[in-house]
């Protein structure tokens, strides 16, 4: 059984990161469902943080702002996954950081986890188009209670996971529509 799956299991809470990729700051913002606080934290403290939350409470729903999939054209050039991602490309720009450490991310988890905390549902919040700057920690809110309301999509045919961890492409929500 793979880890990570792009199905979702109604009823489980939540856990929402911003995933930041800092060797120094506080770039990920990290909460979960029924617990108020809201946290920035390190790289490698997230993932801690992460792998203790579903070791104590099971798997959750994982909402990561990060590139989560793919896309290749024929001719194996990467293109963007669909319309809803038009000069926010995952091959390019801030999402090649994203990218790397979303899968940086998977992997150190995967390795901390018990294999019976499987399999743990993946959503890629696609929170891009801000009018304005905000923290990490107010972004990680936002994934999580805009989860119902924030507009679905699936990457284009041919897509595919970052990770052979992953089953399946995950659903990608769009949090803000560019003007």
């Amino acid at each position: 059984m793979k880890r990570y799956t792009a199905t979702l299991q109604p009823g489980l809470p939540i856990l929402a990161i911003d995933l930041g990729y800092s060797a120094k700051l506080p770039s990920c913002g990290f909460t979960c469902s029924g617990d108020p606080a809201l946290r920035s934290l390190h790289f490698g403290a997230a993932i801690e943080a992460a792998a203790a939350l579903l070791i104590e409470n099971g798997p959750h729903t994982l909402i990561l702002e990060a590139v989560l999939s793919t896309y290749h054209s024929p001719s194996g050039n990467p293109d963007i996954r669909g319309d809803f991602e038009k000069g926010r490309g995952w091959y390019y720009g801030p999402g090649v950081s994203t990218y790397a450490g979303a899968l940086r991310f998977l992997t150190v988890l995967d390795q901390k986890l018990p294999k019976a905390i499987a399999p743990i549902p993946l959503v890629e919040g696609f929170l891009s188009f801000k009018k304005t700057r905000s923290q990490h920690s107010e972004d990680a809110r936002r994934l999580l209670s805009e989860f119902p309301t924030a507009e679905r999509f699936q990457a284009r045919p041919g897509s595919e996971p970052i990770s052979p961890q992953i089953d399946g492409v995950p659903a990608i929500l769009r949090y803000n529509a560019p003007k």
